[in-house]
């Protein structure tokens, strides 16, 4: 009998050690977010990309964005965002509020957002592109940016 009280009180404080949160791993709401995975482009290239690094940037608020990738071209500008893994069960009103925040700060152009994996990995691609200047003019930006655009609304 006592080796079973024993059991029983040692799985009781290995649960509550368990369930406990370190309170120093949280960042309070107004600091910016340092951790956030962000890569400007340049503005020496002839594809002025001044307001993606713009919108990438205001991303840093959000303790929520771990990534923020953006492209644009005058009229459209796709973005797309990683939220941390606990997160994603609030995606919705999420997206929803960065969306909402990036049509008010870019009210002049059109603004696709995405939180899709594939997204963020085909803009991640085009931004190093972009970055590596591999012979983008502006059409062919603005036709891989339409292409990925599609890709975003498709539904699986």
């Amino acid at each position: 009998m006592p080796v079973k009280r024993w059991l029983l009180i040692a799985s009781m404080i290995a649960v509550i050690a368990g369930c406990n949160t370190d309170d120093s791993v949280l960042e309070p709401a107004g600091s910016p977010n340092n951790d956030i995975e962000l890569m400007k482009i340049s503005k020496d290239h002839q594809l002025d990309q001044h307001i993606s690094n713009q919108a990438k940037d205001s991303m840093r608020k959000y303790a929520e964005v771990t990534a923020a990738k953006a492209v644009n071209t005058d009229k459209k500008m796709l973005m797309a965002v990683e939220v941390k893994h606990n997160e994603r069960f609030n995606l919705a009103n999420i997206k929803k509020q960065l969306k909402k925040e990036m049509e008010e700060q870019f009210p002049h152009i059109t603004v696709e957002f995405s939180t899709d994996k594939k997204i963020i990995l085909e803009l991640d691609r085009l931004e190093k592109e972009i970055q590596k200047d591999i012979a983008y003019s502006p059409k062919k930006l603005e036709k891989e940016l339409d292409k990925l655009i599609s890709l975003s609304k498709e539904q699986t």
